[in-house]
């Protein structure tokens, strides 16, 4: 009797030295075989302008994120393990976006991606992240990041093409002119040239026909020319297409010199705060369309971003932090719902599984609902229109959350 009990206690000591060893193991085995994973973090790669011509809008983008997972990692990350962002500088050049892919992929051996900040660096990155199998989140939305279909690549919102869709539906439905003559002031760049042949597609299905197609260019000084074309035209509207705010504010001003008084409309890359406070009262029919709302806005998300960031940023309050902040943020926040669903046991495919199961995600009003499928990786599909406030330096909503399909 006495010699069973101990066979007994030999073979529970057994058994117990097998099971932690086999635990042991198994971690050791995925620590090695998941890239950027440990027990107590997640290597996030960042591919984003931080110095280049697009580092004024890209810029607070990184903040967004970084000031997210700062507020992530003190609330103590995602099942037990804490962000390490690392960030690389793509100076808005495909070169350098493939560097640091190379970089942040095979040298840092990130988890995941987040970026590039071009389209072109974007189509680069694509096919090799599908090849090597590693989950990228576009931090922009052109068209070529869902079409054609890839498993590894998704958006945090939608494409850039339909936001120009709910802007031409507002102009032709909702403020329904008599007789519309629309000009189209657009970037000699390919999203200039994409953002321009959107806005003649759309405009076509209600049969209107731009009586005016005018180029100025980033970095133009002087819009003069444009704008005599513009009165010459007799325009009733103006939309920009694939402008930043550097042009828009030459063209608004311009407009005023000549007395030219027609509502300006741009995409939201021009739909920023920088360009109410640098021309002022000439921004008063300055509108935009945006698929974030802005760090003043009265929702929760926004007073949620508003009071994390001030408090490692005591009283920046002002000048305010525009939509593209916002942006930042909200990829971020995504990015937590995304591994909090892809579990402990995390690797890339887990991660991908865990994004498609997204269904109508709250961001707390600062976006419209994010949802994804194992057939659509594309984030959203909402836009809202906005009216500059020149007296405040804010954007106003003049919608609600509008679908463009």
């Amino acid at each position: 009797m006495k010699g069973e009990l101990v066979s007994k206690y030999y073979k529970l000591i057994a058994i117990c030295f097998i099971v932690v060893f086999v635990v042991i193991v198994d971690k050791f085995i995925y620590a090695t075989d998941v890239p950027g994973v440990t027990d107590s973090s997640i290597k996030i790669g960042i591919i984003l302008d931080q110095t280049g011509p697009a580092a004024h809008i890209v810029v607070p983008t990184t903040q967004g994120i970084k000031c997210y997972f700062r507020h992530l990692n003190e609330r103590g990350g995602i099942n037990g393990r804490k962000i390490d962002a690392l960030v690389e500088d793509d100076r808005y050049s495909i070169p350098l976006a493939l560097s640091a892919f190379k970089k942040l992929i095979f040298k840092d051996k990130v988890f995941i991606l987040i970026g590039p900040t071009s389209s072109g660096a974007l189509n680069a990155l694509s096919r090799s992240v599908e090849n090597l199998k590693i989950p990228l989140m576009s931090a922009i939305m052109p068209e070529i990041a869902i079409k054609p279909f890839k498993r590894y690549v998704f958006t945090i919102a939608d494409i850039y093409p339909n936001q120009n869709k709910v802007l031409v539906d507002y102009i032709l439905k909702d403020l329904n002119p008599k007789d519309p003559r629309i000009a189209l002031v657009y970037a000699d760049t390919e999203a200039g040239k994409t953002d321009r042949e959107s806005a003649i597609k759309n405009l076509e299905s209600w049969k209107v026909v731009p009586v005016c197609k005018e180029v100025v260019n980033p970095g133009s000084l002087d819009a003069s020319s444009q704008v005599m074309s513009l009165r010459r035209a007799e325009v009733s509207h103006i939309i920009l297409c694939g402008q930043i705010p550097q042009p828009a504010i030459v063209l608004l001003r311009e407009l005023k010199n000549f007395g030219l008084d027609v509502p300006v409309f741009a995409d939201w890359a021009a739909c920023v705060e920088e360009v109410i406070g640098t021309v002022g009262k000439s921004a008063k029919r300055f509108y935009g369309v945006n698929h974030m709302m802005s760090w003043y806005d009265d929702c929760p998300g926004a007073a949620e971003m508003r009071k994390v960031t001030l408090k490692y940023f005591p009283g920046t309050e002002k000048p305010y932090r525009g939509k593209i902040y916002t942006h930042g943020w909200v990829v971020a926040k995504v990015m937590e719902e995304i591994l909090k669903r892809a579990g402990r046991d995390l690797d890339r495919e887990g991660f991908i599984e865990g994004m498609e199961s997204i269904k109508n995600f709250d961001t707390g009003g600062l976006c419209g609902p994010i949802r994804y499928s194992p057939t659509n990786h594309k984030g959203g599909n909402t836009w809202k229109i906005f009216k500059a406030d020149p007296d405040t330096g804010r954007f106003i909503p003049v919608t609600g959350w509008r679908e463009s399909d």
